[in-house]
């Protein structure tokens, strides 16, 4: 009975070191193999042919073949992060800005005069405050009447001439730009000169450098809530004159009042600013 004792406790004290011994066994195996299959020679050898000479593997977006494939192999070929073409419209010139008015069969009218006590432009450093302007025709005509919605001109009837739609007060305000157009290049080509060439000429169109906002005051029956669309017609042509960079993407506002001078439709004041001359 004691011997069986003593043999019972012998082996249990043997177990956990045979355990042990065991589990220290399998992690020299298990190290071993790992060492062995990172040296072996085949292995080696794919590893070494698989990698890049130039470490692209490491850097894809900076890789020579996708460098080379990304912009055109033709040194002549144009491409717009070589120009830059995205980012710079072709700037104005005078024959730019007549092919425009060309196109879309525009004509600028003489340049007026005053009506009142004022001028018609404030020069501030490189910025051109432009006085209200009239909706102008190139005979000398006036844009006359009074916006009004559908509902009221049609309870007008018919011979009643002093109300007018939306669309005929768009075409007044775009006469109000074309006079705006027809004041500045007088102005500019009166009183600025600029630096090109070694030499010094007239200013012009092409020297605006931005149309920054545009004050659109609309002849408006009680009823007309459509002031906002009365003003796209000087928007409108200020964007397809100067371009859309120059002339179109510029601040606005819009109201209506019951009477206006002369009993014009729509009169509009201007601000733009010159390019560094």
């Amino acid at each position: 009975s004691q011997k069986k004792k003593l043999i019972v406790s012998s082996m249990m004290r043997t177990i956990p070191l045979c355990h042990l011994l065991f589990n220290l066994l399998s992690i020299i195996s298990l190290s071993t193999q790992a060492f062995t299959l990172s040296f072996h020679p085949i292995n080696s050898k794919m590893t070494t042919a698989s990698l890049p000479k130039d470490g692209s593997h490491n850097h894809p977006s900076t890789s020579t073949s996708a460098r080379k494939t990304s912009l055109p192999s033709t040194p002549n070929e144009s491409h717009p992060l070589r120009d830059g073409s995205h980012n710079h419209p072709a700037p104005n010139t005078m024959s730019l800005i007549q092919s425009r008015l060309d196109e879309h069969n525009l004509t600028l009218p003489p340049p007026g005069a005053p009506k009142a006590n004022y001028q018609l432009i404030h020069r501030d450093g490189n910025v051109l405050y432009l006085s209200g302007h009239l909706p102008i025709r190139a005979d000398g005509s006036m844009v006359i009447g009074c916006c009004a919605p559908p509902s009221v001109i049609e309870a007008a009837g018919e011979g009643i001439t002093k109300y007018l739609t939306t669309e005929e007060g768009y075409e007044g305000a775009k006469h109000c730009a074309l006079n705006l157009l027809s004041t500045l290049q007088s102005y500019l080509s009166e009183h600025v000169t600029v630096a090109e060439g070694g030499k010094r000429r007239a200013g012009d169109l092409s020297d605006i450098a931005k149309v920054v906002k545009l004050f659109g005051i609309v002849r408006s029956h009680d009823d007309f809530v459509e002031q906002h669309l009365v003003m796209n017609g000087a928007s409108d042509v200020l964007g397809k004159v100067l371009g859309k960079d120059v002339g179109g993407m510029h601040a606005r506002s819009a109201i209506g009042t019951n009477s206006l001078p002369l009993g014009i439709c729509v009169e509009v004041e201007l601000i733009v600013r010159l390019k560094d001359l």
